[in-house]
């Protein structure tokens, strides 16, 4: 079973740009999706709940990274006077299968897997793109505002999209992550895992103005899915043989019989050390067995 629980805050300029939505389809997957506004246009408060309602219900019926792809459609022209709406995002397919997550620019995804609190997804701002690559890393801060992908310009490239293991799954806008102290957000969630919607409520009503006295909007989203239902392996499941070929970022590329190099499966890095037992080292050139539900959904991996 999925529960979810959904919270949304007003900051302290003008009208509230953020939104969010939580899709149930009849035989219980759920798609999720929260949107950040750019900014405060004449459009951007009306458009986005339109686009996180989009991007949910793509999600639920045809994956994550449509989600992000069919949001964007709608604001994917300026408009004859150039004020169309534009926005960041994150979605979240949860199914028996397990979750993928799907993002375009600095809304977050984090996992909580009873002990830890992880970051599943990586900013796609100037300022990441600085501490990754260079200039020095101590002007990138300077570029956490400038967002290199947005839902304008979304394209299934441009759009980062993962796995995601964990029973409990947290989206954010940045008005959530970069105005609350990463130990106050993982206690937080330590504190309130068990309940959905009262952690919704707890991340958005703990975010902290500036000392300039500004505070962004601030929008969660919520899923828990249920132990079993994590676990839960049809009975009609293949074993393949799947091998590492290499890592980029925290991302790693697989091929089995069905997915060849030139169009590897991409899984996190941290759920094959978690799943395997195997370092991130070790992890180039290892050979896996792949363990696929009847469905074609990769259900989990194992050493032979």
């Amino acid at each position: 079973m999925i529960t979810s629980g959904v919270a949304t805050r007003e900051g302290t300029a003008l009208d509230n740009a953020d939104a969010a939505k939580v899709y149930v389809l009849a035989d219980g997957t759920v798609g999720a999706a929260v949107v950040d506004g750019i900014g405060h246009g004449p459009r951007t408060s009306a458009t986005a709940p339109l686009l996180a309602e989009t991007a949910a219900r793509y999600t639920a019926h045809r994956g994550a990274l449509p989600g992000i792809l069919g949001a964007g459609l709608l604001v994917a022209d300026r408009g004859p006077d150039g004020e169309e709406a534009d926005a960041v995002a994150v979605t979240a397919l949860a199914d028996d299968a397990g979750t993928r997550v799907a993002w375009v620019g600095d809304c977050r995804a984090y996992g909580w897997d009873g002990k830890r609190l992880a970051l599943h997804t990586t900013d796609q701002t100037m300022g990441q793109w600085v501490r990754t690559y260079g200039p020095p890393v101590e002007i990138a801060a300077q570029y956490d505002n400038w967002v290199r992908v947005s839902l304008h310009s979304a394209t299934v490239a441009s759009t980062r999209e993962i796995e995601v293991s964990d029973p409990l799954i947290i989206l954010t806008s940045d008005g959530v992550h970069d105005q609350i102290d990463p130990a106050v957000l993982e206690q937080l969630v330590a504190d309130h895992h068990e309940d959905p919607q009262r952690l919704a409520e707890a991340l958005v009503a703990a975010a902290q103005e500036d000392e300039l006295g500004y505070r962004d909007d601030a929008t969660v989203v919520v899923l828990s899915i249920s132990h079993e239902q994590i676990a839960k392996e049809p009975e009609m499941s293949e074993r393949l043989p799947a091998t590492v070929l290499l890592l980029v970022g925290d991302q790693a590329e697989i091929t089995t019989p069905t997915r060849g190099h030139t169009d590897p499966e991409r899984v996190s890095v941290e759920r094959l050390e978690r799943e395997t037992g195997l370092s991130r080292d070790r992890l180039p050139g290892a050979e896996l067995v792949a363990v696929v539900g009847d469905d074609g959904a990769l259900l989990r991996f194992e050493r032979p």
